[in-house]
């Protein structure tokens, strides 16, 4: 089904060169028609369209964060001096039509630049048809995920009721009022994007331009975001045959449990790495002051900390590495993750944001295998302890839901996953770490209206077609 769409910051744009895209301002002066028309402009407008990602109310900030205060894996700050009362209605679960995810305007612009490359490619004959295969296929990534990251925030998981209300799935970018696509109708097109980008995309692509071409999407990138995807919708088969394409591919291995501690924020991604969000503090669309290292450190903004419940998984077993990965400031209870250092490039400081990782891989084998998949020689119970072994932690002894639960935290904490995870499994949120008394929303039960954010009422005010979410 497709739809059509209209919103004040969807403004088609193109970013020429490819070397500096991220750091100018879009220029949207530019001629549509003329920089659409050769391989040069159409490529700059797909690099381009990955600049959004590293905005504050995505990757570069807000989207992992307000997931992990959702979640229970962190807390807003009590000790004096640290904190900046920023991202302190996410804990809270306390969203209202005009203050809720700000993920809406900036995917959806995404969405539009992704759009508009892919109605354009066809046109372009200067270049050969595997070069216009390869932009079309990153440009059906970037919009599958941003798609998916909307219908995540803004309506109920897939695994409750997919009938129900999801996000416009917009395949042409043109003036219109869309009405909400179901949830059903969503994932279903963000597979049919991504099994297209599959085909499309060369086998051995890498897109230059970038400081790591784990910046951009690779054919490894968009086989685990199907593995993702098809986890969430309970297509346990396809989740694991994805994730053992991308597990038997020798450009990919875990990292060591002596290799773990230096991999994060790394300007070039590593072996792990399958698809980050290149960060740098040039960059156009960068966070400024509230980019996820500052949120997450004590020397900066420091607003975001985590849980004793958290701590305390790997208090219980002191040779796991991952429990190394937090900083403390001596006299206070409060520690943040390490796992946005900062590359020392200027103040303030950015991180690449690991989106896709090989040890996810595992965990979406492990899960869909424990739900009935099949895959020759693997077990659930191999794929938890390549995880836990790679990590120095204790070997589990049986694979079951609370050993998937156990793992994806400990491994995936502070990348955005746990709230989504309680989602999909239809399972509420328990905390019961420094949440004060006045906090109405401190247990989150499964099923609540809660799970589906407001849309912005900027949105539903101009757009009589955009049904609100109940309460």
């Amino acid at each position: 089904m497709k739809k059509i769409i209209l919103y004040s910051l969807i403004i088609p744009f193109v970013l020429i060169g490819c070397s500096d895209f991220l750091d100018q301002k879009p220029k949207l002066t530019t001629s549509n028609e003329l920089s659409w028309s050769t391989y040069n402009g159409l490529n700059s407008a797909t690099l381009g369209a990955y600049a959004p990602l590293y905005s504050t109310d995505w990757y570069g900030s807000n989207f992992i964060l307000a997931a992990e205060l959702r979640g229970g894996n962190s807390k807003n700050p009590i000790s004096a001096g640290y904190g900046s009362s920023r991202m302190t209605d996410d804990p809270k679960w306390n969203y209202t039509e005009t203050g809720t995810s700000p993920l809406w305007n900036i995917a959806y612009f995404t969405i539009s630049a992704a759009n508009n490359v892919l109605n354009a490619a066809d046109n372009v004959t200067d270049a050969n048809e595997a070069d216009i295969k390869n932009l079309k296929a990153e440009c059906l990534f970037i919009k599958a995920l941003a798609h998916f990251d909307l219908v995540r925030i803004y309506a109920q998981p897939y695994s409750y009721k997919p009938e129900m209300a999801g996000v416009p799935y917009i395949e042409i970018t043109q003036p219109g009022k869309p009405a909400r696509n179901t949830i059903k109708q969503c994932y279903d097109n963000i597979v049919i994007d991504l099994l297209k980008a599959e085909t499309l995309m060369e086998d051995d692509y890498k897109r230059t331009g970038l400081a790591s071409y784990k910046g951009a999407a690779q054919k490894p990138a968009i086989q685990a975001l199907l593995s993702r995807v098809y986890l969430y919708m309970g297509e346990y088969q396809k989740s694991a045959d994805y994730a053992t394409k991308v597990i038997n591919n020798s450009n990919y291995r875990l990292w060591t449990s002596a290799e773990y501690p230096n991999q994060w924020g790394e300007a070039i991604g590593t072996d792990e790495i399958i698809f980050e969000v290149e960060g740098n503090s040039a960059y156009y669309y960068r966070p400024y002051w509230t980019e996820i290292h500052r949120m997450t450190n004590p020397i900066g903004y420091a607003d975001v900390v985590t849980t004793t419940d958290l701590l305390d998984l790997f208090t219980a077993d002191p040779t796991d590495v991952r429990g190394t990965m937090f900083t403390a400031v001596a006299g206070i209870p409060e520690r943040w993750t390490k796992k946005y250092p900062g590359k020392g490039i200027a103040e303030p400081d950015a991180s690449n944001i690991p989106v896709l990782r090989l040890s996810e891989m595992y965990l979406n084998r492990a899960e869909a295998i424990l739900n009935g998949a099949t895959i020759a020689g693997v077990t659930a119970l191999g794929d938890l302890n390549a995880i836990a072994g790679n990590r120095g932690a204790t070997l589990h002894t049986v694979a079951d839901d609370n050993a998937i639960y156990l793992e994806r935290r400990k491994e995936l904490c502070y990348e955005g996953h746990l709230v989504f995870d309680h989602a999909r499994w239809q399972k509420g949120i328990v905390r019961t770490d420094n949440f004060f008394t006045n906090i109405a929303n401190k247990d989150i039960p499964f099923p609540s209206n809660k799970w589906a954010l407001p849309i912005p009422k900027t949105e539903t005010a101009t757009n009589p077609n955009l049904e609100q979410n109940p309460n």
